[in-house]
Order: C-alpha cells, then structure tokens, then sequence
C-alpha cells in the first residue's frame, strides 16, 4: 500500500483528500468541526509519516487559483456596493482590526526571535486565511526562500487554525449571551420572500392611481397580479394603475410587505394569489445569454406576459427588484399568461448543462488576466522588495473586477452558483492536501520548539483583530447581534464560523453583514501577509 501510494501522486492525492474529509467531519466539543481544513491535518501527518508522499508543486497551484477565483466572482456582485451607507462602517472596523493584528504580529515577530515565515504563517493560520497562506508560500520561495521556509509557514499555520476557530466561536457565543436579552421581538423573522393579497384602499399621490413601477421602488416588493375594480385579472408591468377597489399580489420579506400595506390599504381576506385561472407559474434556470447580467426591468418581460417574483441563486432567496441582475445557474420563479409560458421558457432557456456548453471560456480567460496581474510588481514605501498579489491576489482581485461587471460584450464572468461551489472546494481541497503532505516533515520537531510561541502568538493576534473590530462597530453605533457576528465571521472568512454564528442569531442581517464585508477581509489579509513577510 505505502510503495503503491509514493509511485503514484493522483493516487496520494485523493487518499489524503478522502482521509481528510472524514477527519473534518467529527464533531468537537462545542459543535464545530474542522471542514475541509482536516485535509490539512492529514496532509501533515501523511508528510511527518513519509517526506516521499508530496505532492506535485502543480496541485497547490492549480488548486489556489480555482479556490481564490471562485471566491471572487461570487463576492464581486456587492463588493463595491458594501463600501456604501452602513458597509462603509462595517469595512472600515474590518480595515482596523486588520491593521492592527499585523502591527500585533510585527511585534511578536520582533519579541520572539523566531523567524518571518513561521510567525506569517500564524498570522494566516490566526485569520483563518488559506489564500493568505498560499501568497505567503508562493512569496517565500519567489524571494529566494528555501522550501523548509515555505513549511515552516504552513506549520504555523496548521497550529493557529484550529486555536483561532475555537476562540472565534467563544467570542460569538459571549457576543450572544451578552445580546440576547437587548435583541429586538422581531429579530427571528425569516428573511424568506412570501406572497400577500392587499386590498387597495388609498389612492396615490395628487390623488391619482398608484403607479406599479412607483410602489415597487418605494418599498421594494414585486407586484405580480391585480383584479381590477370591474373583475379582471391581469398581469403587473411597469405602467400598470392601482385604484382604489382593486386587488394585487405583492411578493417581498416581511419587512417590505409592510411598507406596501401602509402605501397602499390593508391586508386583504380574499387570496388572490391562489386564483390561477389562465396563468401558469413555474421555476426556470437561466441558462440564455439574452437573460444574464441585465436589470430585469431591461429584460421586456411585460412583452412576453410574464413577471419574475421570486429568485434562488444556490441555496440563498434573494430579492427581486427591477435592479436585480440574473446569473447563469439562476433558478426563477416566473408568472405568466398560459399561452405564453412556452415562450418565456425560450426566453429563459431552462437548461442545467449551460455552463458547461459557454462557460469555461471565459472563465479560462478570467484566469489568464488573474495571473497576469499577480505578476505584477507593487511598490510600497519603506519596503525592500515590491510585493506581488501572486496565484493567489492575482485572480481575486481580476474576479472581483469581472464579476462585478457580469458580462463584457460576448465575455459572461459569472459562473452558476452550484459550479462555483463545486470548483471552490475542489480547488481548496487540492491546496490543502498538497501544502499540508509538503510541512508534514518536521512537523513533531517545530512543535517541540515552537508550539508554546506559535499558541502565544495565535491568541495575541486573534484577541487584537476581534477587540479592535468590536471598538470600531460599537464606536459606528453597529450594535446588533447579527451584524456583530456577520462580521466577526467575515473577518475570519471561516465557514465554520459563520455556520456557528448562524444558530445565534437571524439569518438575514448575518449573511448580509457578512457578505459586505469578507471580501474586503480576505484580500487585505493576503496583501498584509506579504506586508508582514517583506517587513522581517
């Protein structure tokens, strides 16, 4: 078995991946497990057992780039949105808890006397930060590093990971005790969109009909159908009137739901949207070009008699607005006059092998400028050698770019959300294995030596970069539970932390803070690894 795994790397690689996705299923004293991180750990004690078993140089690589690539394209939609209003706040404690931890690392660094590549390392380990580890390796051997160098990072790393998750968890469930009676009654409402009849009773402004289009954008519902005073039912467009007497099918959170009540009358006893006569509703995937990366009040859906109320990217419901972008992958719910729902599956497409048929592409494409661009050499004032975004900033940064944009002519960016998945966990699982087989050597030897500074370290920096980010939002008036640990999660960018944080607190407010502010977090954390690095 031993002689057949060393002749054969492929074979080496999917053992330890297998190995290691049941090491990151056992269950931890308080409910945590490793994920893909136990790929790492049995990575390391496959390299402390046999120095032959690394793996090639080509599998880290290959696997970073998919992973931070990935990572990109499905952060890019609201990146740049999140440095509007409360993401500005949210992104600025990020930016200071960060910068701190660094300044805590450069001076453990200095006090410790131990060297740059292990203590950058723990600094990456402390933050959760697997692409911050790969530009850290990447850089050491780059700069004239050896690859023991690039190993002791990877210890460092492999150490602090698990020290850091735990802590993190212990803070949101402090945050959570601490909050839980100053929660508000409503926080466990469900974000989840839902369908209402409102009777129309008020009239609009100048004493006018309502305008469709104007009360979707005052409050954020999707309007589908109305039954008009005289006992039509129609389909909603844009320019559709609501009068006094009529009925209409509003479709948002509860929260928007409201708005639309107040603006228009009350709720209504009558359910209109259980009268389906002549309308058929049915789910499509956005498999059409024509339907990607527009606003769907740009789509010309009113021409085709059909309206969209609901949206599912992967395994999230997200709102429809006439702002809303489809992506490839998209799965829509979609009401439509019954002799026209052939056409709007046309127009939609329905088809679950899209990606495969236009995707890679552009995606191939999207790589090539990534890695372009991590060759780059940047400059910083005060350092000796220029640091590069590398396989790992590179794509990130090329992905937050074309992702935001969604389409450039031919070029479709974005990727379905299932494919990004998938590809973001084989890339992280192949890294994981290949940098882990490789510091597996020596393992037992730097823990003897170093472990009680590598602990030291791990819950200096941690304890720096989470009390700083708490002074800031507490000093920006961010104070509800939610938001707090969306973000505390969000500077770790450790899934295992946000699926913990998920049981203490709404849903909807967590993954928003979340999503506002990990993108922003995982590529300061790369670039200040490196900063960290070029400052030994």
């Amino acid at each position: 078995m031993h002689d057949w795994l060393l002749s054969s790397p492929i074979v080496r690689l999917f053992v330890i991946i297998a190995l290691g996705y049941l090491v990151g299923e056992i269950k931890f004293p308080g409910g945590f497990r490793l994920g893909v991180a136990g790929v790492l750990f049995v990575g390391l004690a496959c390299g402390a057992v046999s120095p032959g078993m690394e793996l090639p140089a080509e599998v880290q690589t290959l696997g970073l780039v998919l992973f931070v690539y990935c990572i990109g394209l499905q952060a890019a939609p609201g990146f740049f949105k999140s440095f509007k209003r409360d993401g500005l706040a949210l992104n600025l404690s990020v930016l200071a808890g960060l910068m701190l931890a660094l300044l805590c690392a450069y001076f453990a660094l200095r006090w410790s006397g131990r060297t740059a590549p292990l203590i950058t390392g723990v600094f990456c380990g402390a933050l959760t930060s697997t692409p911050a580890l790969g530009a850290v390796t990447e850089s050491i051997i780059n700069g004239g590093g050896t690859a023991a160098d690039a190993s002791l990072a990877v210890v460092g790393y492999g150490v602090a990971y698990p020290v850091a998750i735990v802590l993190v968890m212990l803070l949101a469930q402090a945050l959570s005790v601490r909050s839980r009676s100053n929660e508000p009654a409503d926080a466990t409402v469900s974000p989840i969109p839902t369908a209402l009849t409102i009777a129309v009773e008020a009239p609009g402004p100048d004493g006018q009909p309502w305008l469709a289009d104007s009360v979707q954008r005052q409050t954020g519902v999707v309007l589908s159908r109305q039954r008009t005073s005289d006992g039509r039912i129609e389909l909603v467009s844009d320019v559709t009137t609501l009068s006094p007497g009529s009925f209409v099918v509003a479709v948002g959170n509860p929260e928007q739901l409201k708005s639309a009540i107040a603006l228009l009358g009350r709720v209504s006893p009558m359910s209109l949207q259980q009268e389906l006569k002549g309308f058929d509703v049915h789910r499509y995937f956005v498999s059409k070009p024509q339907a990607v990366e527009k606003p769907i009040g740009e789509l010309g859906l009113e021409k085709l008699g059909a309206v969209v109320t609901r949206l599912r990217r992967g395994d999230i419901d997200l709102p429809v607005t006439h702002d809303t972008r489809l992506q490839l992958g998209d799965r829509v719910q979609v009401i439509s006059y019954k002799d026209r729902e052939r056409a709007v599956r046309e127009f939609f497409g329905n088809s679950l092998t899209v990606f495969t048929e236009t995707g890679y592409f552009s995606f191939a494409v999207g790589i090539i400028l990534g890695l372009v661009l991590g060759q780059i050499p940047i400059p910083i004032p005060g350092l000796s050698q220029p640091v590069r975004l590398g396989v790992a900033g590179g794509p990130l940064v090329v992905a937050l770019i074309l992702g935001s944009r969604g389409r450039t002519g031919p070029f479709i960016w974005s990727i379905p959300a299932e494919v990004n998945l998938t590809l973001r966990h084989l890339g992280i699982l192949f890294f994981l294995a290949a940098v882990g087989v490789k510091a597996g050597h020596g393992l037992l030897t730097h823990l003897q030596t170093d472990g009680w500074t590598i602990l030291a370290v791990s819950v200096a920096v941690i304890a720096t970069a989470h009390l700083t980010l708490l002074a800031f939002l507490r000093f920006f008036s961010q104070r509800e539970l939610a938001t707090l640990l969306g973000v505390v999660s969000a500077l770790q960018t450790q899934p295992a932390v946000l699926t913990f944080s998920a049981t203490k607190a709404p849903s909807g407010p967590l993954n928003t803070s979340y999503a506002a502010t990990y993108p922003l977090a995982m590529i300061l954390k790369i670039i200040l690894a490196q900063v960290l690095l070029a400052l030994a």
